[in-house]
């Protein structure tokens, strides 16, 4: 299975806003690291894949 590329459109610190096509997803954040962590992760415009996505999760 091909993983899927996000581009991320907002970044608010609590919530990241994503897009991949015509696909839009809300990610909010996981509660052990730090808002700005979380915005140095998913910072806008930048691009991130689900097995990227799903490591900042199990950190």
């Amino acid at each position: 299975m091909k993983t899927k590329t996000w581009t991320v459109i907002a970044n608010t610190g609590k919530q990241a806003d994503l897009e991949s096509g015509l696909e839009k997803k809300a990610v909010q954040k996981p509660p052990h690291i730090s808002a700005r962590e979380f915005v140095h992760w998913l910072a806008p415009d930048s691009h991130i894949d689900d097995d990227s996505l799903l490591s900042l999760f199990k950190l």
